[in-house]
């Protein structure tokens, strides 16, 4: 047998048993993966298809979410470490009621003054995106061609996340003595609302999402255990909490977003695995069902990738263009971009719909948009000018179920598929205006 094939099916046999694990076992596995959205970027190395004799890689077109970051806004946990302060002063509290103030006290102090910031976790995630884009495609960056268009949104967690991800790959080419690249920076709103697009509000829809997911963490989720361990009194806790799903909730969003910080304090070993994949499960579907084709719940937010997808053609179309220097075309954006954007092209895994309640069968949030997501096309081109593209979603191989298995896809072939997929979605519902508070992220 071939010494590279023999290599690839070696590594697909380790790779697989993790990947046909259930949910509840790499949750159990890294409780962190519960912050679904939060969580921080996993690279786990897997095999790649190598290319059909005769083709190079030559450029590359990308997009990547901001890496880990502090929550937007304190009032998603600062109500719960408020409730704690005052318990803890007053002697209401556990030995475990009190470590836990302690740390959310730790949490809510290193985002003074930094809500929304990237984390240095958050920028050693796009270095490491960036070195391995560089080592893997280095013919891209060999000085063939040399241009590398940056575009991001001007929200600051995304500028420092190009920065990062940019001086990596510059660091990389000094390494391997290539001079040259000649690297652009856009940013501004005219650019968010390609990179991350609104949709027109609608109240209805928002609402039945919302209700969907209050009934289902109703259904999942006990707070009797945890406000128990947490408070001596259960009853004086009662009126202290109040609402006790929404201080255990805020609890968890706390723990969620300690995994980006520099402190980390472990919020999540409060909860039990039931407790923890409960309060996952609502996050899941509440995601999936806001910007996945997810059923009962159409495509509505999927409309936002139109313009995404136009940017992916007409930059590609002027990449292959006689005499092009481009290199690579380099997006930095938001979950609410690329989500939508993968969601309306159907990588696998979001190629078909699926009832958001039961999403977590087949779509996990911290694999699918954690914290420095990132979507990858790679066109190769052979002597007689024939192009192929292969496309990675968080660095792995991805494929098209409607347009064939892959990984690898005639350019002129997967270029007709993106523009019917654009084509068939409702550009009416994109809002005209782009107002930087819709685009802060979840």
């Amino acid at each position: 047998m071939n010494k590279t094939i023999s290599t690839i099916l070696a590594a697909c046999l380790i790779w697989l048993p993790a990947q046909a694990q259930s949910f509840r076992e790499k949750i159990a596995a890294d409780p962190d993966r519960a912050g679904g959205v939060y969580h921080s970027y996993e690279y786990v190395e897997v095999p790649s298809t190598p290319a059909p004799d005769g083709y190079r890689p030559f450029y590359i077109s990308h997009y990547g979410r901001h890496g880990s970051r502090y929550h937007i806004k304190l009032k998603y946990f600062d109500g719960a470490t408020k409730i704690l302060d005052s318990a803890r002063t007053e002697g209401l509290l556990t030995e475990e009621g009190i470590l836990l103030s302690r740390q959310l006290d730790t949490l809510l102090e290193e985002h003074q003054g930094m809500a929304g910031m990237l984390t240095e976790r958050g920028a050693g995630e796009h270095r490491g995106i960036a070195s391995r884009m560089f080592t893997n495609y280095k013919d891209v960056f060999s000085g063939r061609r040399n241009e590398v268009a940056c575009v991001s949104s001007y929200i600051p967690r995304c500028l420092i996340s190009m920065s990062n991800f940019t001086a990596e790959l510059l660091d990389c080419a000094n390494l391997e003595n290539i001079d040259g690249l000649d690297f652009s920076y856009r940013t501004g709103p005219k650019y968010l609302d390609y990179i991350s697009a609104d949709v027109k509000s609608d109240k209805a829809y928002d609402k039945k999402r919302y209700a969907m997911a209050d009934s289902m963490r109703q259904a999942l989720v006990s707070t009797d255990r945890f406000i128990a361990a947490i408070f001596k009194n259960p009853a004086t806790a009662a009126s202290r909490v109040g609402d006790p799903m929404k201080f255990v909730h805020e609890v968890f969003i706390g723990g969620g977003i300690s995994q980006c910080t520099d402190a980390r304090p472990d919020i999540f070993s409060h909860f039990t695995l039931d407790e923890l994949i409960g309060l996952w499960r609502t996050e899941n579907s509440r995601m999936y069902s806001k910007y996945c084709n997810a059923v009962g719940f159409g495509s509505y937010y999927v409309s936002a990738a139109k313009p995404l997808i136009a940017d992916f053609v007409e930059k590609a179309d002027a990449a292959l263009e006689k005499g092009s220097r481009r290199a690579a075309d380099l997006r930095f954006g938001h979950d609410t971009g690329i989500l939508p954007f993968v969601s309306a092209i159907g990588i696998k895994g979001l190629d078909d719909s699926m009832l958001s309640s039961k999403a977590d069968e087949r779509w996990a949030s911290f694999e699918m948009i954690p914290m420095g997501a990132n979507f990858q096309m790679i066109f190769y081109e052979n002597a007689s000018g024939n192009v192929i593209v292969k496309m990675l979603y968080n660095e792995k191989e991805t494929s098209l179920p409607a347009l064939g298995k892959g990984p690898y896809y005639l350019w002129k072939e997967l270029r007709s598929y993106l523009i019917d997929r654009m084509n068939a979605l409702d550009g009416s519902l994109l809002e005209q205006d782009t107002k930087e508070s819709e685009h802060n992220g979840i």
